[in-house]
């Protein structure tokens, strides 16, 4: 079995054991993570922006910050605008950060990243074309990148209010 194989393996066993109050007590902050974004991305991604002003308000917030610093980590806020350009994710985030307490981070997405993706939105629309290139190009177009660097991951916030509202998140 290579690498790939059992990566899908560990993944289908986390999405099918249960997630109980306990375990999300008990488990290591990575598997806890993963565990939880499993759950409640497969929840959201059917329909995120019907689903996500229909979820409790931790559940939105744990998606909308988790979502928003990963794929800000991985590539960008072009990439996350990209792949997200609904504004109701947008605002998960936004009200996620308030929820966590995190208002600095809170008002960076909200006064300084959201107006330049507002003024970019049709731009990025037509970036759509199919080919890998046209995305990766308009890195050097985007106003975001200048916003990429202050945009940081809260893990640790996120988990400690998993793990304070263990039974919500449990299945």
């Amino acid at each position: 079995m290579d690498e790939i194989d059992a990566f899908f393996q560990t993944l289908q066993a986390m999405e099918s054991a249960p997630l109980t109050a306990a375990a999300i007590r008990g488990l290591s902050d990575e598997e806890l993570d993963d565990r939880v974004w499993l759950r409640v991305s497969a929840l959201v991604d059917v329909a995120p922006a019907q689903v996500l002003p229909t979820l409790d308000p931790p559940i939105r917030a744990y998606y909308g910050t988790r979502l928003f610093e990963w794929e800000v980590g991985n590539g960008g806020l072009h990439q996350y605008f990209y792949n997200h350009p609904e504004p109701e994710i947008l605002d998960a985030a936004i009200e996620g950060y308030s929820f966590l307490g995190l208002e600095d981070q809170r008002r960076i997405v909200a006064q300084a990243v959201r107006p330049v993706a507002q003024r970019e939105a049709e731009w990025r629309a037509s970036l759509r074309d199919g080919r890998v290139e046209t995305f990766l190009d308009a890195y050097t177009d985007t106003q975001l990148n200048q916003f990429d660097q202050q945009i940081v991951e809260h893990d640790d916030v996120r988990l400690a209010l998993v793990r304070a509202n263990a039974e919500m998140f449990a299945d």
